[in-house]
């Protein structure tokens, strides 16, 4: 790595566990502990969610969905087998969509910290 004007000292606490296995990979690395940081935190990738958002959303379709499924039920049990399968047929499509979400949630997450360094190194 080019020489860099390094000023700045930074701490942080971690555990033993932690310590080790940074120490591990730094070693198998064969850089020094500040070249393996810093190639560390300019490859990284940090990707942050609002779960408590999503989580109600999803909460609340899964429960829509699954009262919708009772009446289905309902139906079925009380006979009325072409009305609970056309039900089924439209409730379907709705499930496929809220199943979905999961995977494009964690597609786009609020921030992905990736820093691209388009300067010095």
């Amino acid at each position: 790595m080019p020489n860099r004007k390094r000023n700045h000292q930074f701490n942080l606490r971690i555990s033993e566990k932690e310590l080790q296995l940074f120490a591990q990979k730094q070693s198998a690395s064969g850089l020094s502990k500040t070249d393996y940081f810093v190639k560390m935190l300019n490859s990284s990738v940090i990707k942050v969610y609002d779960f408590n958002k999503t989580a109600a959303q999803l909460y609340t379709e899964l429960r829509k969905i699954g009262v919708n499924i009772n009446q289905i039920a309902y139906l079925a049990n009380a006979g009325f087998i072409p009305k609970a399968e056309l039900e089924l047929l439209n409730i379907s499509a709705h499930y496929s969509d809220v199943m979905t979400r999961p995977k494009e949630f964690l597609e786009r997450p609020l921030v992905n910290a990736r820093i691209e360094n388009g300067g010095e190194s």
